[in-house]
């Protein structure tokens, strides 16, 4: 009894893997039949997939940091989807100096609510809402304490931009295996 369990743990494992639909963000989803060539929806889409122009520099971040983790460098041209999003950030002080009540850590907050809408009809594909949160140490030094918050701004438009990537990346996958449904041709009579 005990030799049948201990072979039957791989074979549930195995089983419940082969449910598994993940994978790699930009692995292979096609393979040319005629060269043997495999390829990726996220690949083909490189410069298709706009994103919204940005109303401030704490935007911009992000906005730069989304259009190189969709489409690289290459510019966007005839876009299919365009992600659009509002973005808010906020800078909260955690701890201060004992004895003066200078702050010195801070956490910097971005937050995005995002939509990734189809552009042929309109149609939103995926929407929802990412943050990240980045400590930095605060100084008194004026430049110091001012570039410290650049750069938390900067990581954290970084990895709210992945994490965003990884949520919109699936439902690109999924459009692409399968296609919305065009609207029939009118019958001429």
């Amino acid at each position: 009894m005990r030799f049948r369990l201990s072979r039957l743990g791989p074979i549930l494992a195995l089983g419940l893997l082969a449910g598994c639909t993940s994978g790699p963000l930009y692995g292979t989803t096609s393979v040319d039949p005629a060269t043997g060539a495999r390829s990726s929806v996220l690949t083909q889409l490189r410069g298709r997939i706009a994103v919204t122009q940005a109303q401030s520099r704490t935007a911009q971040v992000f906005r730069n940091a989304m259009l190189y983790k969709l489409n690289g460098a290459t510019p966007v041209t005839a876009p299919v989807y365009e992600l659009r999003y509002t973005i808010s950030a906020s800078d909260q002080v955690s701890s201060v100096e004992t004895g003066t009540g200078v702050p010195s850590a801070s956490l910097y907050r971005m937050t995005v609510d995002f939509q990734l809408v189809r552009l042929s009809d309109g149609v939103v594909v995926t929407k929802g809402q990412r943050f990240a949160m980045v400590p930095y140490d605060r100084s008194n030094q004026l430049f110091a304490a001012e570039r410290a918050v650049i750069d938390a701004r900067d990581q954290a438009g970084e990895g709210v931009a992945e994490r965003i990537l990884g949520a919109i990346a699936p439902a690109i996958q999924r459009e692409a295996m399968n296609p919305a449904p065009t609207a029939p041709a009118p019958i001429k009579g």
